[in-house]
């Protein structure tokens, strides 16, 4: 896949799957893409988690229809710029279901759990 392709997949569909390294499973996600970069966040906030996972081996998967392309997970340096950015992207993508979760949920660390994907190169 191109990284449009990708990104057209990102921005089709509402659920897609994520990986952290190679020995976790692939779980359900929603991947935003803002400012042609792409963003994940978590919700629950377990310690074996796939975000715990990133921080400690930033190589995984994310898988888009039948296609697994590898990613690295990074939080961003421009992060505090990029927050809103990603919020309304969250908002476009899930409408009403984004506001009724943020209730559910304390929303500096929901951000502050935001991380950046990038496709490995060699996909292009």
């Amino acid at each position: 896949m191109t990284i449009e392709e990708i990104k057209e997949a990102i921005n089709s569909s509402w659920v897609h799957q994520i990986r952290a390294g190679k020995k976790h499973r692939f779980v359900d996600i929603s991947i935003i893409e803002t400012e042609g970069r792409l963003f994940v966040r978590q919700y629950k906030f377990k310690k074996n988690s796939w975000y715990y996972a990133f921080l400690k081996e930033p190589n995984g998967a994310i898988k888009i229809k039948d296609q697994i392309i590898p990613v690295k997970a990074q939080v961003p340096e421009d992060l505090d710029c990029l927050n809103k950015k990603i919020n309304k992207a969250y908002l476009k993508k899930m409408k009403i279901v984004y506001w009724l979760m943020r209730l559910t949920y304390n929303r500096k660390m929901h951000e502050a759990s935001t991380l950046e994907l990038i496709p490995a190169q060699e996909n292009f």
